[in-house]
């Protein structure tokens, strides 16, 4: 039988695998869960023969490295068993811990990131072992259990084990499919530093009459969030552009040379123009190659829906992430962000950094990146759509600079409705199915690629 005839033989097998999966609430919150969860992905690779271990780091859960085939080339696989919280759960259309498959598409909290790319490359291995026989390659599996909450312990992790790491590339997460349905294959990430912004300027809440004499620490909010970015997206922060790395010409071909269909983003955001009002080639380079400042939250006062309160709240607070691209460093750009806030009197805002991931960017041309590309022909249906990095952030700095390899993102599960991080988190049996064929070919694809 062909792999395919395999993969739908046994798609019902496979897809109550990521039930399973998906069936176990590994938030942050919940440490039994996540050890619950790794414990699942080890027996499920040890079924097929891997040879597994835990990873430990003083108060991280822990992470897996699980090995398997054969052979002197290998291949580091990343995928991480933690999942985004759930709220608001009232958004759900079904249980988000209970996954259930509607019109073609299986919903459940962390079906598209990241259990359905972690699955469906398990299933792979057994596919792969009925169809071929024994791995040409030795796949070293790296599943870690802290990529929600900003991977605090994985550079320290990767630090540790680094000698046990070593591989010719590493594949990372699925990116997924677009709108079309073309295969995303991509060679890097966005770097990160999401802070806390808090503001404490009252003993207490006062009644709001005393606004007029009360100094009110939400407008003081307000009023510092507004010197961070002009309405055209530009980050207003002081040297925050400094060590931004134009794109080359390569990395310029690949984007120009991408397909971005800027009418189906439009109606998908519910929105009549981009920021900036950018379209084409800009809009394309704006979007892999610009940094952002982005507030993800405010908290203040009162603010029960339909009800009323006259209040002057004491306290504010801000939640701000800020995607970073090469060579930006985040710990350059947080002590940025502070010299920027105190030089226009927001001195008294506290700045506290939750998370930090440097950017990354590997060639295409690795070998690792070839098998990638050359396995989607014969299992989708279009091209490649080829990026030079990801929109997103990973923790991909400590394996690419720190083990020293090429990093390739190549076709996952998700498509651009698969509300990742959000309510009714789903993805497509079909595209489930497809990446448990597309994981075998790049697995072969290696093992005949010169180095």
């Amino acid at each position: 039988m062909s792999v395919r005839d395999v993969v739908r033989s046994n798609a019902d097998r496979y897809l109550g695998w990521l039930r399973e999966a998906c069936s176990i609430p590994s938030l942050a919150d919940r440490p039994d869960d996540l050890a619950a969860t790794a414990a699942w992905v080890e027996d499920k690779l040890g079924s097929l023969g891997a040879e597994t271990r835990r990873l430990t780091y003083e108060g991280a859960p822990d992470a897996l490295l699980c090995e398997i085939g054969e052979g002197e080339r290998r291949i580091l696989v990343y995928d991480h068993y933690d999942v985004q919280p759930v709220d608001p759960v009232e958004l759900w259309t079904s249980d988000p811990f209970s996954p259930e498959i509607r019109d073609g598409a299986i919903y459940a909290r962390g079906v598209a990131d990241n259990k359905g790319d972690l699955v469906a490359r398990i299933a792979a291995l057994e596919v792969y072992q009925e169809v071929r026989g024994a791995l040409p390659v030795r796949l070293k599996f790296l599943v870690e259990g802290e990529e929600e909450t900003g991977s605090g312990s994985f550079e320290q992790i990767v630090t540790r084990y680094a000698d046990d790491l070593h591989a010719e590339g590493c594949i990372w997460e699925g990116a997924g499919v677009d709108h079309a349905g073309r295969p995303e294959v991509v060679f890097g990430a966005k770097g990160l530093a999401y802070v806390e912004l808090v503001h404490r300027g009252l003993k207490d809440d006062q009644h709001s009459s005393r606004a007029v004499i009360a100094p009110s620490p939400v407008w003081h909010m307000i009023e510092a969030l507004a010197t961070l970015r002009a309405p055209d997206g530009k980050v207003l922060i002081d040297g925050f552009y400094d060590d931004v790395r134009a794109p080359g010409e390569r990395e310029m071909a690949l984007l120009e040379a991408l397909p971005f269909d800027e009418r189906a983003e439009l109606e998908r955001l519910g929105v009549d123009s981009f920021v900036g009002g950018d379209t084409g080639l800009e809009l394309k380079r704006r979007y892999y190659f610009e940094p952002t400042c982005n507030i993800a939250g405010i908290v203040a006062g009162y603010t029960v829906p339909g009800a009323s309160k006259t209040v002057l709240p004491k306290e504010a607070l801000a939640k701000i992430d800020m995607r970073l691209v090469p060579d930006q460093d985040p710990h350059d750009v947080v002590a940025k962000l502070r010299t920027h806030l105190q030089a226009r009197g927001y001195g008294d805002i506290a700045v506290n950094l939750l998370g930090a991931e440097h950017p990354v960017m590997s060639s295409p041309d690795s070998a690792i990146g070839r098998a990638a590309l050359a396995a989607c022909d014969g299992v989708f249906e279009q091209a490649p759509a080829v990026a030079p990095m990801m929109i997103g952030t990973g923790p991909m700095y400590p394996i690419a600079h720190t083990v020293g390899m090429p990093v390739v993102s190549p076709a996952g599960v998700t498509h651009p409705a698969s509300n990742i991080h959000a309510p009714n988190e789903n993805c497509r049996v079909e595209d489930y199915l497809r990446v448990i064929e597309y994981t075998v070919g790049w697995i072969d694809a290696f093992a005949a690629t010169e180095a």
